[in-house]
């Protein structure tokens, strides 16, 4: 008797074993597939540094992504997947840097417009044929096209650009994305977070970070 059961639980375990490699870590049937996504975005400017001392200058802002992806098996569930997105985004200065040199300010706030080129690599676990848990993570370049600063106070409202020599903010970023995804049949839901590393500032002495995150829905073709 107890010789069976060993041999049932072997059977057993050895079965559930070749399914879970076929199926949920290696499926056969992976191909190559376009993809669009639309994305709400949280803004999340860093602090303002120099030297040793970091002030809290911008707060948290949001805004919105729309684009493709192109995602390529390569080997087994892991596979690579570049995309091309628009993005208009925004934040605001924190009121308590509003009111300086007897000027009364209601609101300073930054808004952009430009690309992404994200080129994420990942891995995803097939639990069945319509249900699909992606984890991934890469590199992504950001573009701006365009980025005004927007004043508004009392007797004032100012608009003008901050990129250029006057402007003071670097038109380009780098960010490194993480993020979850989850597939139902053809729709896709994800959250991802991408950490800033490079300088908005132009002027080298002083440094601040632009991170995010975005809750994005999809459709696979």
């Amino acid at each position: 008797m107890k010789k069976i059961l060993t041999a049932a639980m072997l059977a057993a375990i050895s079965c559930f074993s070749t399914v879970a490699q076929s199926s949920i870590f290696n499926n056969p049937d992976n191909k190559s597939y376009f993809g669009i996504r639309v994305g709400g975005d949280i803004t999340c400017p860093g602090k303002v540094t120099s030297g040793n001392v970091g002030l809290s200058v911008f707060k948290n802002g949001g805004g919105i992504e729309f684009g493709g992806i192109y995602n390529v098996p390569v080997v087994a569930n892991f596979y690579i997947e570049p995309g091309l997105k628009l993005y208009y985004d925004s934040y605001s200065v924190s009121k308590d840097w509003l009111d300086q040199d007897d000027v009364i300010l209601n609101s300073l706030s930054i808004k952009k417009f430009g690309m992404r080129i994200p080129v994420m690599a990942g891995y995803h676990f097939d639990f069945t044929q319509d249900l699909k848990v992606s984890v991934f993570t890469g590199p992504e370049l950001e573009i701006g096209f365009s980025a005004k600063e927007h004043l508004k106070g009392q007797n004032i409202s100012l608009s003008e650009s901050v990129y250029g020599d006057e402007g003071g903010m670097n038109r380009v970023n780098l960010l490194w994305g993480i993020g979850a995804g989850i597939t139902y049949q053809h729709f896709y839901f994800g959250v991802n977070g991408g950490i800033g590393m490079l300088n908005m500032n132009s002027e080298s002495d002083v440094k601040f970070h632009e991170s995010r995150v975005t809750f994005s829905v999809g459709y696979n073709f």
